[in-house]
This record gives C-alpha cells, structure tokens and sequence, in this order.
C-alpha cells in the first residue's frame, strides 16, 4: 500500500504543476482576454502560450484613468497629458485582427488645451473604426472639462449597432445619424439643442429605449417616437430659473417612464403610459407646489403600476397626505422607506383611499428602527379612520419586518382590516443573522400579527 500512496503524490504533484492555461482552446482564451481591460489583454503578449491572440478580443476597452494608473505614468507626465494613451490606442486598434466586435468602451480626458485641439481627429478615427467593424455596442465618455464637439464624431451611420451610450458630448443638428438597429441609446450630461435632439432620434428609428441624464441648453422633451416603449429622464440640475416651461413633456406612445425631477415637470400627454417609476420628488411642497403636484399626478392615473425609489417614496407619502386624489388607477404599487414615521402612515391612508382599482402593495424598509416592548405589541390601536375599503387588494409584500415597530404594526392592521379580497401578506425578513433578544422580539411580532382581524376569509399572513 506505501507503494501505491507515494504514487498517487507524485501523480497529484506532477498535475499541480501542469500548465493547464496552455491545453486551453485558442478560442477560450480569447474570450477570457476579451473581458479584460485592454491594456491587460495586450500585455499577454508577453507570455508564450497567449501570443497574439489580443489582437481577436471581442470586446475593446480603453480607459484613459486605468491606463495611466497601471502604467505607472500619472507623477511623470500629469493626470490628463494622454500622449501615452493616444499611442496605445492607436497602436492597439492598427493591430486588432477580428473582423468584428461586440463592445467598444472608451473613457478619455484631456486637461491642457493642446490635448484638447489634437483629440478630434482620434476621437473619429477611433469611433469610425468600432463603426467599421460592426460593434454592437459602443460606450464614448469624455471626463474633460469641455465638451466633445460632435463636429469631432464621425457620422454615426451603422446597421450593426444596437446600444450606444454617450457622456459630456455636443450635439449639434449638422451630424448625420443613421442607426437602423439601434435599439437603447444614452445621453447624460450632453449638450444640444432641441433640433439636434430630434434630429438624433429620427436617426434611430428601431429604438426602444431612451435614457436622457441632466442635459444642457435642451428646454423641451417633446417627440412621438412610435417604438420607443422605455424612457428615463433624470433632470436634477438647479441652474434656471424658469421652471414653468422648462421641462415640457409629450410622449403619446410610451409605455415606461422613469423620472428623476428636481422640479415638477409641464405634463402634456402620458396617457399611454402603464410602467411609472419615480426616483426622486424633492419638491418643496407649499401650497402652489402641492397644486402642481396633483395635477401631475393626474396625468399618470391611468398607470397600471406606479412606483416609488427611496428617494421618493417619504416626500410622496408626506404631501400625498395633504391631496385629494381619487379614482387613481394603479395596479400594482412599490414603495422603499428609510425610516416609518406617523406623517407616512397617513400618506398610506390616503393613497390607498385614492386606489380602489389596487391589486398589489409591495413596501421596502431599508434600516433598522426603534424596537417595541411586547407590552406596546399588545396595546397598539390603529388611530385613522378605518372607513376605507380596498375591494381589488390581492398581495400585501412587506420586506424587512425583523424589527417590528409601532407605525408598520397600524398599517398592517388598516390593511387586514380594509382589505376585502385579500389573499395573502407575506413578511420577507432581513437577511442578516438576528441576535437571540431580536429572534424573542421576531417571534412576538409574528404572534401579535397573527392574531389580528381579518376582513377577508381567505386572507393568509406568510412568514418567510
């Protein structure tokens, strides 16, 4: 037996040190190099079993930021003095090989004006070589402190692209966009004009999604994009003054708006949307702004879902409260809460009065609040009226109950209480492992809200 054990060693020794790397298909590496940055790709070279094989990367990923931290070259020729970049990238794509790509990723930078006047002739020949060779989705993000003139591009003309996603560029109505399978585009921190916009769009007539973040000069969002179905908006800069007309929606055929609003847009037409996410509504509500804000959200009765980030949720329940909203249409409503306090409970009341059509509730506690005595779990009596009747509430989601507190245990009593038709709450926990105190609390707000009233004999309360 000593025999065969000192062989099995030597056979466990002798296939620890195979150079498994080298048995690997040409076409396995090639696709691990792929996903590696580009100067980490072309470094391989250097080793014997890779070779070559950098230069048949699907995927080409030049970071200006990155290339200059692993290069070591940041103290000797300054953060923004790009020369050794601009040599690499030129020399890497003269000896790319693949016909065509999937991905092209560029981030660059140029800090001292000399940088900036030689970037435009790269910046053409770079974009118009992930153009000719047919990539699918093209990533351009410029970190200087001015803007990329589109007189810089090349004209974006490509039957292959499907995602483009520009940042801190200019558009202007003189480029030529003819994107024939262009399905998502980005715009965020762009300048252009309202011509320039639409004229962009127009070149894309398959897309479907439309991100815009915090653009510049642009007043008005207007356009009837037939297939567009997804749009995001994230306009959250403070630097005008006339808010009124600033931002001026028409969307007649989307389906789903994401808004991101630092002021309370001028609604035409969103009548065709059913998906309504609202990530932030820090509006200061005085009496004219809490007008303006129900008539905006009148315009989005007809959304069958409606939902909330953490960000919106506490100042929508905070001035929903002081609305009267009714016959709202909503389906299906996400909220995610910070922190659970009486002023929300109220807004709770009132939105779910203003929703008789509600099928599904799913609310988000994203921190850990003040903890209850099973002496308060047994005395908690709801206070708002309870004349409310939800006659189409199925599903009830409450996620992160560990820690029951006073306001969350109101709320679940109004709901099983108001609820006519209810099918089931379910309680999804936090995920991280509980103390032995807050497992003995856990299980006392699970024995408290199962004893709780139910005006729907089907209704079934659920402890995941």
């Amino acid at each position: 037996m000593k025999p065969e054990k000192r062989k099995c060693s030597s056979e466990h020794y002798a296939d620890a040190g195979r150079d498994r790397l080298s048995e690997m298909p040409d076409e396995v590496i090639v696709h691990i190099l792929s996903y590696m940055p580009t100067v980490d790709a072309v470094r391989t070279m250097l080793i014997r079993p890779f070779g070559n094989l950098w230069t048949l990367v699907h995927i080409l990923n030049f970071d200006v930021n990155e290339f200059l931290n692993k290069m070591g070259l940041d103290d000797k020729w300054g953060r923004y003095d790009v020369r050794p970049f601009c040599s690499f990238v030129r020399n890497a794509l003269m000896l790319h090989k693949r016909p065509f790509i999937d991905k092209f990723y560029l981030c660059l930078g140029y800090e001292y004006e000399g940088g900036r006047r030689e970037a435009g002739d790269d910046i053409t020949m770079w974009l118009k070589f992930a153009l000719d060779k047919h990539a699918k989705e093209i990533f351009f993000c410029d970190v200087s402190y001015k803007f990329t003139k589109s007189s810089d591009f090349p004209n974006f003309i490509s039957q292959s692209l499907v995602t483009l996603e520009l940042w801190n560029c200019s558009i202007y109505p003189q480029l030529q966009v003819n994107l024939g399978s262009l399905k998502k585009l980005i715009l965020c921190e762009m300048n252009m004009c309202e011509e320039g916009f639409s004229q962009f769009i127009c070149g894309c007539p398959s897309l479907q999604e439309l991100r815009i973040q915090d653009p510049y000069e642009i007043r008005n969002l207007s356009f009837s994009a037939p297939n567009i179905r997804k749009l995001s908006l994230v306009l959250m800069d403070a630097e005008f003054d006339d808010y009124d007309d600033r931002w001026l929606f028409d969307f007649p055929n989307l389906k789903s708006l994401d808004l991101a609003t630092s002021h309370i847009p001028n609604v035409i037409d969103v009548s065709s949307v059913r998906d309504f996410y609202l990530e932030n509504c820090s509006y200061f509500m005085d009496k004219a702004e809490l007008r303006k804000f129900k008539i905006f959200l009148k315009k989005f009765r007809g959304t069958e879902v409606f939902q909330l980030s953490v960000h919106a949720s506490e100042p929508f329940l905070h001035s929903v409260r002081h609305l009267h909203l009714l016959q709202m249409r909503w389906k299906r409503v996400v909220l995610v809460l910070r922190v659970f306090c009486q002023s929300c409970l109220l807004g709770f009341y009132q939105l779910m009065r203003s929703s008789k059509h509600l099928e599904e509730l799913i609310i988000h506690t994203t921190t850990e609040l003040t903890l209850l005595s099973s002496v308060l779990l047994s005395s908690q009596r709801f206070q708002a009226s309870t004349g409310c009747v939800m006659p189409k509430l199925k599903t009830i989601t409450l996620h992160g109950y560990a820690k029951p507190w006073k306001y969350q245990l109101q709320l679940v009593e109004f709901l099983l209480k108001s609820a006519t038709v209810l099918e089931k709450m379910v309680f999804v926990p936090n995920k991280r492992q509980l103390t032995t105190k807050e497992k003995l609390e856990k299980l006392d707000f699970v024995m408290h809200v199962s004893s709780l009233q139910r005006s729907s004999p089907k209704a079934r309360v659920l402890f995941r």
